[in-house]
């Protein structure tokens, strides 16, 4: 069950906590002025204020001022000791946790305004505009400790795209970048992650030159209706990428793999089936990446219906479990607005109002909670123990009892 995180009252530049009682019993600590939240290294949560300031925010509620001068909204990565993010005025910002002070480094170039970031252990993987295509790029400190660009993808990514590190071949050497690309605005106009360019292509990428490993085309008409790659374990023990591929017949679950036949490609390894209608799309939820099953918001703005995913030979197997459940709102490029806590996942309705815990193991809803105002994000802190609700009247924290 979910619980109260006991915590004194404490006031700060990020404003008030507060002990508040939900219906249904649950009580959590509220948190005002947060405009975003992302999950963080330790046992907490990142938190950016309208105002542009960082800040680290615990389980008990207690905050600490990070830094300042973020956008405060975009991607923000925070991994190998070090925290990147977009500047208000476009730029990559990194602060390192090594950092004298809550000062941060920029680059001199700027970021694609809606691109995602993946940190390194030696560098940030992020996309700039050029020449009026959107490019991967590889960010490196100078002697001075200001971030350059020393390489970049020659073929174009999707605009929005969100880069991840993946071993694709099983070599334990740390990975390379996988990300959406190949973007195409005529050949699927559905627009309902924000705009109407979709990928076609995926991309494998060395993580230092950014120069093809392995790839993937879709022939026309279907499209990669995603902005994440989202890593997942296969049964045949490969790493897949959990995505979203659409056609004339509506979306369809899809993992990507290394082709086992080709070296330079990559394949659709798994696929569910086609929700049956074009423009009729299906929402990733908190894939695990070695669960043994995947979850998914089937029409996520109509009627919104949960189901489970299962592997088998080369297909996946879709189950419905729960309706009147959503993890997207139209037009948005925020996805998957669940958090995972163990057997139990949560999601919004449909109406953002309410948020409804599903026990994945017994396949059934156990408990819905009333949001004081509609439901912006749910965020799972990284120990998996606490989950962040952020709402426009600020932040709430629940933990498992």
């Amino acid at each position: 069950m979910l619980t109260r995180i006991s915590a004194a009252l404490v006031t700060m530049g990020l404003g008030k906590a507060t002990a508040s009682t939900p219906s249904g019993g649950l009580k959590s600590v509220q948190i005002r002025d947060v405009a975003r939240i992302d999950a963080a290294g330790g046992d907490g949560w990142l938190a950016r204020d309208h105002s542009g300031r960082l800040w680290q925010v615990l389980e008990d509620g207690s905050t600490r001022l990070l830094g300042e001068g973020l956008a405060a909204e975009g991607a923000l990565n925070a991994r190998h000791g070090r925290i990147a993010g977009r500047s208000i005025d476009g730029h990559l910002w990194v602060r390192s946790d090594a950092a004298a002070s809550a000062g941060a480094e920029r680059s001199s170039a700027r970021l694609a305004p809606h691109g995602g970031l993946c940190v390194l252990p030696l560098a940030v993987i992020g996309l700039i505009e050029q020449e009026g295509l959107t490019r991967l790029a590889r960010f490196e400190p100078d002697a001075r400790n200001r971030w350059q660009v020393v390489a970049q993808s020659t073929d174009a990514v999707l605009p929005d795209a969100v880069p991840v590190v993946a071993d694709l071949d099983g070599r334990d050497d740390g990975g390379h970048v996988a990300v959406l690309a190949g973007p195409d605005r005529n050949r699927y106009p559905h627009a309902v992650l924000g705009d109407d360019v979709e990928a076609t292509r995926v991309l494998w990428l060395d993580r230092h030159s950014l120069q093809p490993l392995r790839t993937l085309r879709l022939d026309e008409p279907e499209v990669l209706e995603d902005r994440h790659l989202r890593p997942w374990r296969l049964p045949d023990g490969r790493q897949g990428l959990v995505t979203v591929r659409s056609g004339p017949s509506g979306a369809q679950l899809a993992v990507i793999a290394a082709s086992l036949h080709a070296g330079s490609a990559l394949e659709i390894a798994a696929a569910g089936p086609y929700i049956g209608t074009r423009n009729r799309w299906l929402s990733p939820a908190s894939v695990e990446p070695r669960g043994a099953e995947l979850w998914a918001v089937h029409t996520p703005h109509i009627g919104g219906v949960l189901h489970r995913y299962r592997a088998t030979g080369a297909g996946l197997t879709a189950e419905p479990v729960a309706s009147g459940l959503t993890n997207h709102r139209l037009g948005a490029r925020d996805l998957d607005v669940t958090a995972l806590m163990g057997r139990l996942l949560l999601l919004p309705s449909q109406n953002w109002q309410q948020v409804r815990v599903v026990d994945l193991e017994t396949k059934a809803i156990v408990s819905t909670f009333q949001a004081d105002e509609p439901v912006l994000q749910l965020v799972t802190a990284p120990n998996g123990r606490a989950v962040a609700m952020l709402t426009m009247s600020g932040l709430s924290i629940y933990a498992m009892r």
